[in-house]
């Protein structure tokens, strides 16, 4: 389907502005500790686990679903969030999805989405392609929505500590008709973690240290 990056200060409530901004003063007062200490209260982000119950997504030639990845991926992405100070919302808590058709669940989404009152939404995906070749991180944004800017800084940090990493290939964030990118004026992005079609990738996919890998990455745009 479908390095380090710096987000405008336009994007970041004033007092949490003010409150990065003295991020940087401990740190250059205090050292690594200081800023490693650091948290950023009053930032929201809501994830968004793609798929679940009867809509597993794509799956593995072994047949490994979409949708339990992209759960188990979630999870760690929200714990490294939270060690961070980050306030996270989850649209999609456990297994199954949020309504009995996938209508009523990209609804429910929406409607958890618009009542969140967030600064981010990251919905968590893994890709599938008809070779076996391709693999890597790629983010994409609602064609009409407003998560432009945050797309590209998050591919940028992806292609420097991921892609560079395990497929040696920079994407482009891409736009597209995409329902949860584009449900809201709320900057939002879809992650998609990985090829569930590459091996290498999917042992990846399966792996707790990857998904942590993927988690510092959104935590490294989110916080500045």
């Amino acid at each position: 389907m479908r390095k380090i990056c710096v987000i405008s200060a336009k994007w970041i409530k004033p007092a949490v502005f003010a409150l990065v901004l003295g991020v940087i003063a401990l740190a250059a007062a205090g050292g690594a500790a200081a800023y490693a200490s650091a948290t950023i209260p009053e930032v929201t982000v809501v994830l968004d686990a793609g798929h679940g119950g009867f809509d597993g997504g794509v799956v593995s030639s072994q047949g490994d679903k979409e949708a339990d990845i992209n759960l188990a991926v979630t999870r760690r992405v929200k714990k490294r969030l939270e060690e961070g100070g980050v306030r996270v919302i989850l649209t999609r808590e456990g297994e199954g999805a949020l309504g009995v058709t996938k209508k009523e669940d990209m609804q429910k989404r929406a409607e958890i989405i618009a009542s969140s009152g967030a600064d981010a939404v990251i919905s968590i995906h893994v890709n599938k392609y008809s070779q076996s070749y391709r693999r890597g991180v790629q983010v994409f944004y609602g064609d009409t929505g407003t998560g432009g800017p945050f797309a590209k800084k998050l591919q940028s940090v992806f292609n420097t500590y991921i892609n560079a990493k395990y497929s040696g290939r920079d994407y482009s964030a891409l736009a597209g008709d995409y329902f949860i990118a584009k449900c809201s004026a709320i900057p939002s992005v879809i992650v998609e973690c990985g090829f569930i079609s590459n091996p290498q990738d999917l042992e990846l996919l399966k792996s707790q240290a990857y998904a942590d890998e993927i988690a510092e990455c959104i935590f490294k745009c989110v916080l500045r």
